[in-house]
């Protein structure tokens, strides 16, 4: 047990980075809104003797308070008392453990494209018209799980989520479609070192590897999307792992220094590797038949390639 006094300090550390505290009947039982579903009531139990936390709307769950103010990005010093108090092993709660990767969850106001709606729902037209626009297939839809939001924290947005080989949502975009949003893209906080789209690929085959999920979703084909220009440990190490033959490299423009280096890095370590030089249009843009025309046709990166890539960029 702990005291009354630590009690109190892990109290004071919650309500700073959790809304809504009530503690009900008990100093143990605590209630606040949970960060990862964003439900309007609180639904987030924490107990601060034994340390297990639920929220009973989107079922996100462990049995440490260290780990879930971890996943808060809390301040070290809060941290710090937190340890001391439970005596937590840091070593267990490293970012890249499953523990951590597991608990993510799609918005409890997601809505599946591909099914009918129920009811009176106005944005949905707004989100299959953005689609279309963007190029999407019904097929594709089907495919990656691609729904929206209504309402909530995600209202408004095109939700494309990432799941894991095993099938485990480990990631997920949430890109709206209103022009006058300040911000295109609003995401999940947690750790993008993961392979997205990972129950798509074959490693006996050729992987391509692409900056953004709409770049992906062009390609189709064995395609990985980085979330930005460089490739995460944990793809680094299932590319090795998997003893991947060929790798298609396909960033942006900006992103050209990084590719290069991944180019060379590949070739010294025995994967062939071709590096796509990018055109004034995204993969997005250009769509499944141009894009898989270039991949197809584009040789093998050489030596002479990387240098003259580097000369040029000067």
């Amino acid at each position: 047990m702990i005291s009354h006094h630590d009690k109190q300090k892990v109290t004071n550390i919650l309500v700073t980075n959790l809304s809504g505290y009530d503690n009900g009947k008990t100093s143990d039982e605590h209630i606040h809104f949970c960060p990862f579903c964003h439900h309007h009531k609180k639904k987030l139990n924490i107990n601060v003797e034994n340390q297990s936390w639920h929220c009973w709307v989107c079922d996100a769950k462990g049995r440490s308070i260290y780990f879930l103010l971890r996943k808060l990005n809390v301040s070290k010093s809060e941290l710090t008392v937190i340890k001391n108090i439970y005596g937590t092993d840091v070593s267990k709660f490293n970012t890249d453990s499953k523990e951590e990767k597991s608990q993510l969850f799609l918005p409890k106001e997601f809505h599946n494209l591909s099914k009918p709606t129920i009811g009176f729902k106005p944005l949905f037209k707004h989100a299959k018209v953005y689609l279309k626009n963007r190029g999407l297939t019904d097929e594709d839809i089907i495919k990656y799980n691609i729904g929206y939001c209504e309402e909530g924290l995600y209202r408004g947005r095109i939700i494309i989520p990432s799941y894991s080989e095993s099938g485990e949502l480990n990631y997920f975009i949430a890109r709206t479609f209103f022009d006058n949003e300040d911000y295109k893209y609003k995401n999940p906080p947690v750790s993008k070192d993961i392979i997205a789209l990972g129950n798509h690929i074959n490693w006996n085959y050729p992987i391509t590897l692409v900056e953004g999920i709409f770049d992906a979703i062009a390609v189709k084909r064995n395609v990985i999307p980085l979330f930005g220009k460089f490739i995460p440990k944990e793809l680094m190490d299932a590319i090795f792992v998997n003893k991947v033959k060929h790798i298609n490299i396909l960033l942006d423009e900006d992103a050209q220094e990084q590719a290069l280096r991944y180019t060379d890095y590949f070739r010294k370590q025995g994967i062939s590797v071709t590096n796509i030089k990018p055109s004034d249009k995204d993969p997005s843009e250009m769509g499944f038949k141009t894009i898989n025309q270039i991949i197809k046709t584009s040789k093998e990166s050489t030596y002479e390639d990387i240098i003259s890539q580097k000369i040029n960029s000067l």
